[in-house]
């Protein structure tokens, strides 16, 4: 048998490369499919620099990413500059926070940014509070607490310190709640051996859908 040729040998292997080139997606093509991150828009009526501790304050200010919005009376961050690759801004005065069909309002909240995208809101009130319409329902969705953690990522509000949520009609009440906005699903976070108890009420529809729910708190008595 005859020996093979070492030119040929190499030639057989550079079509074979070309072919599954061809065969495979390029990395530029899988790139290319992969949505692209939406700009962030700052708007402040005020602006202040301190060059020396590297920390930004606005007032009036409002960051908008894609569907996302927050805006509040004042926000700082320390550290970090005009970045958002990984860095974590304090607002405070009447923040508000907008996402598809609903909004989340808090005395103050701390927002943290990975990857140039808003990742994480923790926010406080005395309640804080959020409600989203539904096309499935005829009332929107409420809820609130003394803290509302929303995870942008995974789209969830986790309510915590005197959680309640109300669907137009059925109550939830229980220490700590989880809502699904993609999914629409809510569930009480209830530590086994703590003692901790959830409560639902179920209310005939009165047929007013503006008629307020009544306040509830953890341990009521129906």
């Amino acid at each position: 048998m005859a020996a093979s040729n070492p030119d040929q040998t190499l030639l057989w292997v550079l079509l074979c490369l070309h072919l599954a080139a061809w065969a495979t997606p390029t990395s530029a093509a899988a790139t290319a499919a992969v949505a692209p991150v939406p700009d962030i828009v700052l708007d402040a009526g005020s602006s202040q620099i301190d060059y020396s501790a590297n920390r930004l304050t606005f007032t009036d200010v409002t960051i908008s990413q894609g569907e996302l919005r927050i805006r509040a009376d004042k926000a700082e961050a320390n550290g970090t500059g005009l970045r958002f690759d990984d860095s974590r801004w304090e607002f405070s005065g009447n923040v508000r926070i907008v996402f598809p069909n609903g909004t989340l309002t808090a005395s103050d909240a701390s927002v943290r940014f990975s990857g140039n995208r808003m990742a994480l809101a923790q926010a406080r009130g005395a309640p804080a509070q959020f409600e989203q319409q539904l096309a499935s329902l005829p009332r929107p969705v409420k809820g609130r607490a003394g803290r509302i953690d929303f995870d942008f990522i995974a789209q969830t509000l986790k309510l915590s310190q005197d959680a309640w949520l109300f669907d137009g009609r059925n109550e939830m009440v229980s220490p700590a709640l989880l809502y699904d906005i993609r999914e629409q699903v809510a569930r009480s976070e209830t530590k086994p051996g703590a003692g901790e108890r959830v409560q639902i009420t179920i209310r005939p529809d009165s047929g007013d859908p503006s008629a307020p729910p009544s306040p509830a708190k953890p341990g009521d008595k129906r």
